[in-house]
């Protein structure tokens, strides 16, 4: 993306509206430039439900917390057992760090760097409460596209089914990752587990262990391009769910943008509704409040030498092994090719889209919203935009790159010191 000055703009809502509310409703704004005036309808300094939108303010607060290139650390101790029976096994304990992308690709990694310690026997498997695994976390629409979450039992059982499927699918695994990252795997692997459990931190102990290890994921942006590009909930929910840990999302917001608690109301990073007595509670902002998100996004992710489109979706430009964004399924055609870079949002009968268009005169920021049946209103709006500024301009020098939990820099190494949780 070429180096202008840029906002974004969008707005939400905090409450439920019932379908009639939203019969007529067309909600829009857009402006240009850091600077730029705010046009729109009338309401849009109204609280609105924004859905899948959050995941835009999700992705701000983890990479001013964490920074861009941050990577999940997840700590493997290993403990050499002894004895003739127990020659060459070992028990191992994962400490997690709420990586919302330990998937079966990310463990046969592991497993292959366990072979080179010569570990392929283990006695007990466990693991604490901040270790999340889910055999396919982006595809699977429990987690994906609803709230849902793995329980210890489920993590056990998918962990062991992954284990008794290794031979076959770890030639799977080692074709599909072949070409995506710089890293020589083995041709096979083994690996035999006794028992499978989960031990919580404060009963394990770690000063009896013979070695330990860090596994680290890849980069933050990736992930959080990962999470905008197929809007998974399971991810971004687990993202928020661990920087609240520290500090709420109330405090954050108000510090980082200076937002006033009317103007926004969060129960998640995803933007999927939570019940709570029975009532739908959906994620809401006001347009000026998404405004300054949005701005200080590009503050944060330029400073840090990043630019929108290592965050959000690019129509078109989605890499065909992780196959087509939800922009690009709803959104693309031939003025919007190369040219919309944003993350849509769908509640109920209502769809909203936030994010950006290149054209020839500006990089032109927007939100629209609109009833289910109305997705033609938000299309003749982005071509609107588009026209009005020139034409469209597309994305230079971007090379749609796969995405993979791990990367060369994965490779396990030996822990010197505790990281932060």
């Amino acid at each position: 993306m070429k180096n202008k000055k840029t906002i974004l703009m969008y707005f939400g809502i905090s409450l439920f509206l019932a379908v009639n509310s939203w019969a007529a409703l067309i909600t829009q704004c857009s402006s240009q430039g850091t600077n730029g005036a705010i046009h729109g309808s009338n309401n849009i300094h109204s609280k609105y439900p924004i859905a899948s939108v959050s995941k835009i303010f999700t992705s701000l607060w983890a990479i001013e917390k964490w920074g861009a290139t941050y990577r999940y650390p997840t700590q493997i101790y290993l403990t050499k057992l002894t004895g003739p029976a127990n020659e060459d096994h070992y028990d191992v304990h994962l400490r997690g760090s709420v990586f919302p992308y330990f998937d079966r690709t990310m463990f046969y990694f592991l497993i292959s760097e366990l072979n080179k310690r010569g570990v392929t026997v283990i006695e007990n498997l466990t693991y604490d409460e901040n270790f999340e695994y889910a055999s396919i976390v982006r595809d699977n629409k429990s987690l994906a596209h609803q709230n849902e979450n793995q329980s210890e039992t489920e993590i056990a059982n998918e962990l062991n089914l992954d284990i008794k499927n290794l031979d076959s699918l770890y030639k799977l695994f080692r074709s599909s990752v072949r070409d995506s990252v710089k890293l020589k795997l083995p041709d096979t692997v083994h690996l035999a587990v006794n028992t499978i459990q989960p031990l919580s931190m404060k009963v394990f102990d770690k000063d009896k262990t013979t070695s330990s290890f860090i596994l680290q994921s890849s980069e933050l942006h990736r992930i959080l391009k990962e999470m905008n590009r197929n809007s998974n909930n399971f991810a971004a929910n687990k993202i928020f769910e661990r920087l609240s840990r520290t500090e709420s999302f109330s405090d954050y917001l108000s510090k980082s943008i200076g937002a006033d608690a009317n103007e926004f109301h969060f129960v998640n990073g995803s933007g999927y509704p939570e019940v709570q007595n029975d009532v739908k509670i959906y994620n809401s902002a006001t347009c000026i409040t998404v405004i300054n998100v949005t701005k200080k996004l590009f503050k944060v992710a330029a400073a840090q030498k990043f630019g929108l489109r290592y965050f959000l979706p690019i129509a078109g430009l989605d890499s065909e092994a992780d196959s087509d964004s939800t922009v690009t399924n709803l959104y693309l055609n031939e003025m919007t090719l190369g040219s919309l870079v944003a993350k849509t949002g769908t509640i109920s009968n209502s769809i909203s889209l936030a994010g950006a268009v290149l054209t020839q005169d500006d990089l032109v920021y927007f939100h629209i919203s609109a009833t289910s049946a109305d997705r033609l209103q938000i299309k003749k709006f982005i071509e609107s935009l588009i026209v009005k500024n020139g034409g469209k301009e597309t994305i230079d020098n971007y090379m749609p790159v796969a995405f993979l939990p791990f990367d060369e820099k994965s490779i396990l190494e030996n822990l010197e010191s505790e990281k932060s949780h």
